[in-house]
């Protein structure tokens, strides 16, 4: 795999940012969950999204709804939608760290995908680095979570959101070069608002003030995580980006700490353990990610 250093270091750059914004929207959805069901948190995510596009979208006049792949982006949002409810409920009745660490199957569906559906060669480096980290983060997640074994099926959930994720990372990486990213991000948010609009209101209760807020903010987030998403699958390849996703899995034990005083258990220093030797490895190893480093 021939990575180019410049884009390399920035789609890890902006990978971390999707990393802290993507955190910061688990305390949103965390917080918002404790009184609001998880479908309504859903809708406005979505719905607060689509309103902040309209300022972008009207400066480009009609042109932004054009596009060849108007199928693919219906499809693109209908898997969203689905995915992001999976990872929202997960988010508001497990544990946060639990629920990050589980969802960090997600490089290991990405590589798999990324073989049969983008042609990409995956080095034995980031199949032995992904799968080490893959196996050992499944383990302990399933290993003293927080959580009664009667309800471990409930990581069924989480599971499923990560292999959604995997399936739009692939479909986002094979058409960004190609489709405009504004007009990507506005029919996201068109599909998820109105695909979830109807479940919100069979639970509805009006938000206070700052609940309309905080879901504001959470709807800005998610646009930025496609955002910088769509930038750093433009910079580089994606099966060379996917291992360090699991770098979020430190992000959301400091912010589950410092938020919902929730202590990082033996499992999680654990998979630190097994986390950060798998990523720092494929940082300095013998593989091209090296070169990022390299003076």
């Amino acid at each position: 795999m021939n990575l180019n250093k410049k884009g390399y270091c920035q789609g890890l750059l902006f990978l971390v940012i999707v990393m802290i914004v993507s955190c910061t929207n688990d305390i949103i959805i965390k917080f918002m969950g404790q009184r609001l069901d998880a479908l309504q948190v859903i809708f406005f995510r979505f719905f607060f999204g689509l309103v902040t596009l309209f300022p972008f979208a009207i400066s480009q006049g009609k042109q932004i709804f054009k596009t060849a792949r108007l199928k693919f982006n219906i499809i693109r949002g209908m898997l969203g939608a689905t995915s992001i409810f999976l990872y929202t409920y997960s988010v508001i009745y497990l544990p946060l760290v639990e629920v990050v660490t589980i969802l960090w199957t997600i490089p290991l569906f990405v590589l798999i995908l990324s073989i049969f559906f983008l042609n990409e060669e995956v080095s034995s480096h980031l199949w032995g680095a992904t799968i080490v980290g893959f196996v050992g983060l499944s383990f302990i997640s399933l290993w003293d979570g927080g959580v009664s074994l009667s309800l471990k099926w409930l990581y069924l959930i989480p599971i499923a959101s990560s292999f959604l994720f995997a399936v739009q990372d692939v479909m986002i990486k094979k058409i960004v070069d190609s489709e405009n990213r504004l007009t990507m991000l506005l029919y996201f948010a068109l599909v998820t608002s109105i695909i979830s609009f109807v479940p919100a209101i069979l639970v509805w209760k009006s938000p206070t003030t700052w609940e309309y807020a905080m879901l504001f903010l959470l709807g800005v987030g998610g646009n930025l995580i496609q955002y910088f998403l769509f930038k750093a699958f433009s910079a580089t390849e994606l099966s060379a980006l996917a291992p360090y996703r699991y770098v979020e899995f430190l992000f959301s034990a400091v912010f589950a700490f410092v938020f919902f005083a929730e202590v990082p258990g033996v499992n999680v220093l654990v998979g630190a353990l097994i986390l950060i030797p798998s990523t720092l490895y494929l940082a300095y190893g013998k593989n091209k990610a090296q070169q990022c480093f390299a003076s």
